[in-house]
């Protein structure tokens, strides 16, 4: 997923989980700055929210790659 401002993304946050939302990005640099919206206990939480916030209903499954 290419980041855009008001997206909402997801990731590890020391033990737990957290969903993030960019606040600026610079494609010629790379460069991003994003605020943190929500922590979560468990990866299937963090995706769901994240789905939701991003306006993609529930994710039908989920499959941890990683």
């Amino acid at each position: 997923m290419a980041a855009k401002v008001g997206k909402y993304f997801f990731g590890r946050n020391y033990g737990s989980w957290a969903v993030w939302v960019y606040d600026f990005v610079n494609n010629e640099t790379g460069f991003t700055s994003a605020s943190k919206v929500a922590n979560c206990i468990t990866f299937d939480e963090a995706l769901t929210t994240t789905y939701q916030l991003n306006g993609w209903g529930t994710p039908k499954s989920i499959k941890r790659t990683f």
